[in-house]
């Protein structure tokens, strides 16, 4: 099988940008979820008795935001390419120690947080497939790897999405009823009359709900599309932003950390900022593993990830 060369915006470009928006996107996220958990901690009328870590790590004053500072040392070691392997290990170490610690207190894991984290998982296995993942004269080669298994990741996030409807609901999903229903029971984002207009269209009609539900299925199904060539990806990646915005309007589940990582890992930046790599990149001219390296990684992500959901 021909090696198959990723095709990417950042090629021949310095992808300090890409290390340094996926560092700042997981730090705040998780910011976030700390101040979630040390809020937690202190409403004891709400706070659920979970398990011995919840418990444990509840008697320690600022534990949220110790073990986010742990992280955040990761990160900063992440985005400055010193050790990325090990640096984006530890933050990924220390974000299953927050996970498990959420899905004791409430009940579930962050799904806000998952997209993040899979992404910060792709970009760490992407740079350990690379013989010598910590040389520096083989950082252009690295980080290419890194941006694929990143991609890689999120696409394998929207194909076991959109599998998981067909799984659980079977064809209910494309017969529209189980999205009419979505809409009909979330408050919509504002009370703007055309919003509410195609939310009563689609809540009255079964026809406009299946459009909707099989378009659904198709752009998550279709993830792997992320996969190909840079234009394809950048194309697929604001038809999956769309879908997402669609649903924040509609439905009130905002989902800003995929929409933010799509932006950051599809869009021609270097083009629109005009930038020329100071890099060499010297494994520009190397081929990457074959297809079938990277449908595997994208695989096992998949079956991977419904462990992280286990309560």
């Amino acid at each position: 099988m021909n090696a198959l060369r990723f095709d990417s915006w950042w090629d021949r470009c310095d992808r300090a940008p890409l290390r340094l928006g996926l560092a700042a996107i997981a730090a705040l996220q998780w910011a976030l979820e700390a101040s979630q958990l040390a809020w937690q901690i202190h409403d004891h009328a709400h706070y659920r008795e979970g398990g011995a870590l919840a418990q444990a790590l509840a008697r320690i004053p600022g534990a949220a935001w110790m073990l986010w500072a742990l992280a955040t040392i990761g990160l900063v070691q992440l985005a400055r390419d010193r050790r990325p392997v090990i640096a984006g290990a530890w933050a990924l170490t220390c974000f299953a120690v927050f996970s498990a610690w959420q899905t004791q207190v409430f009940g579930s894991p962050s799904r806000n947080a998952f997209f993040p984290g899979a992404a910060l998982l792709g970009w760490v296995l992407g740079q350990l497939w690379v013989a010598a993942p910590h040389d520096d004269d083989n950082r252009g080669l690295r980080e290419r790897m890194g941006e694929a298994g990143a991609i890689a990741c999120i696409a394998a996030a929207y194909v076991g999405s959109a599998t998981s409807k067909l799984w659980v609901g079977g064809l209910a999903w494309a017969d529209g009823a189980m999205l009419r229903a979505l809409v009909i029971k979330q408050a919509p984002l504002a009370s703007w009359d055309w919003l509410v207009a195609i939310r009563e269209a689609i809540a009255g009609s079964p026809s406009l709900g299946r459009a909707l539900g099989l378009a659904t299925l198709v752009i998550e199904g279709g993830g792997w599309v992320l996969l190909l060539g840079r234009g394809l990806r950048t194309a697929w990646a604001l038809a999956i932003v769309g879908l997402h915005l669609s649903i924040t309007l509609l439905c009130t589940m905002p989902y800003l950390e995929p929409m933010a990582l799509l932006g950051l890992l599809a869009l021609p930046w270097p083009r629109w900022l005009h930038r020329r790599g100071d890099d060499d990149d010297r494994g520009g001219a190397q081929p990457l593993p074959a297809v079938s390296v990277l449908l595997a990684m994208v695989g096992l992500a998949w079956l991977l990830a419904p462990w992280g959901w286990r309560g």
